[in-house]
């Protein structure tokens, strides 16, 4: 199981493509596991990192309806560190090299 690291940043891929060409990249800071008493299985809570930069983290702020991001076991593999995210960025990458049609 992936460990994480609180106030560090990590990233979400998505491709809104099939073959996975075209990477668009989320920032999140993460800022803890199971905060709440209505976790029924582990959670992961990220915090935007644009919103962690510009007014610090959510769990010591007292203003209400700050967005985080809950993740449970089935996506916490698709946080990646920025290893990881070089990992898939190349990858990416490589797709598009190979693409016939381009």
């Amino acid at each position: 199981m992936k460990t994480f690291e609180e106030a560090t940043v990590y990233f979400r891929v998505t491709y809104p493509d099939a073959g996975m060409h075209f990477p668009g990249i989320e920032s999140f800071v993460y800022i803890g596991k199971n905060l709440s008493d209505e976790d029924r299985e582990d959670t992961w809570y990220f915090q935007p990192a644009r919103d962690f930069s510009k007014k610090g983290s959510a769990l010591t702020e007292k203003e209400k309806d700050r967005p985080v991001t809950c993740v449970t076991r089935e996506g916490v593999d698709e946080m990646l560190s920025i290893a990881e995210l070089t990992v898939a960025l190349e990858g990416a990458a490589s797709r598009l090299r190979s693409r016939k049609d381009l």
